[in-house]
């Protein structure tokens, strides 16, 4: 019985490799499967939307450090000249 051999035998065994899915997709794919099943997808759109969604609180604090961080570097900046 004669092998392949070669380039053409490498790349068919590495063309052939089934991709494992990682952690974080199956929970990604699990998450997308469960809200679609119970309907919620429109809820949570609604929900993280509107004034205590995480995604607005997230925006918040981001714009408050920033801020902060502007006024402290105004500061210092004003203490460094004369």
């Amino acid at each position: 019985v004669k092998r392949p051999s070669g380039m053409s035998s490498i790349l068919g065994k590495i063309g052939s490799k089934k991709q494992k899915m990682s952690t974080l997709e199956k929970s990604k794919l699990d998450w997308e499967n469960f809200k679609e099943e119970e309907g919620i997808v429109e809820e949570l759109a609604i929900h993280n939307r509107g004034k205590d969604g995480y995604i607005e609180r997230k925006a918040f604090l981001e714009r408050v450090d920033h801020r902060q961080f502007e006024i402290e570097r105004d500061l210092r900046l004003s203490r460094m000249k004369p």
